[in-house]
């Protein structure tokens, strides 16, 4: 199983049989957003082949990191640029990988969306939820910060942070519902509440959700129905 860590511009490595390591050897980029480092890491991913895919919030784009190499491979966005368009992003945090569709969703939180963009396609992002302005509309997020995708590829559930819930939005459908949270938006503290959400993620058999209630420094578990 492979193990990560991130820290000031570097990721750390661990695998079993092998000694904690470190990429990129350069460590920390800066303001050029050169792919040979990395700046204002947030959201991580691998899939099987060890292929890192690692959001670089400030740069504004998602990089794919293959093992041994020197310099990331641009998956999506303009380094140092953002924008609303379907080759942009602003502000991207976390993600989540679909790797039997080749696919990756990426939370583009000040643009209000879920991206989608096919690995290896021409980094041009699909709007799959929201896109609708900053609101609590059942078709409108509200900085989105995480997203999960079940096994299945349909459906996406997503920690719509100022809106203090998750919503479950299936593929093609051009609103989400509610699962988890407040429906009309308040912030709070109790079992059925959440404050600021930050990242969800299902359990294997997708029975279980799971949210990192930020602003709470709680991980709350919710039944799925």
């Amino acid at each position: 199983m492979t193990e990560l860590t991130i820290g000031q511009g570097i990721m750390y490595i661990q695998r079993p049989g092998m000694n904690l390591t470190s990429f990129p050897a350069i460590g920390q980029s800066d303001s050029s957003c050169s792919l040979t480092g990395l700046y204002g890491i947030t959201g991580v991913v691998v899939d099987q082949f060890n292929n890192i895919y690692a959001t670089l919030s400030r740069c504004f784009i998602i990089i794919k990191w293959v093992p041994n190499s020197t310099a990331g491979i641009l998956i999506a966005g303009n380094p140092g640029y953002y924008g609303t368009d379907s080759n942009s992003l602003d502000w991207p945090h976390f993600m989540a990988l679909d790797e039997v569709r080749g696919a990756l969703y990426v939370a583009d939180s000040t643009n209000n969306r879920i991206q989608k963009f096919i690995i290896g396609g021409n980094e041009t992002g699909i709007k799959v939820a929201g896109g609708n302005g900053a609101g609590l509309n059942l078709n409108q997020l509200s900085d989105p910060c995480g997203v999960w995708v079940t096994r299945n590829g349909q459906t996406l559930y997503i920690a719509d942070s100022n809106n203090n819930r998750v919503m479950r939005w299936n593929l093609g459908d051009t609103q989400g519902s509610v699962v988890a949270g407040s429906a009309t938006g308040v912030a709070g503290s109790t079992n059925t509440l959440l404050s600021n959400p930050g990242d969800v993620a299902l359990d294997p058999t997708e029975t279980y959700l799971y949210v990192s209630d930020y602003s709470n420094n709680r991980v709350q578990r919710f039944v799925l129905q």
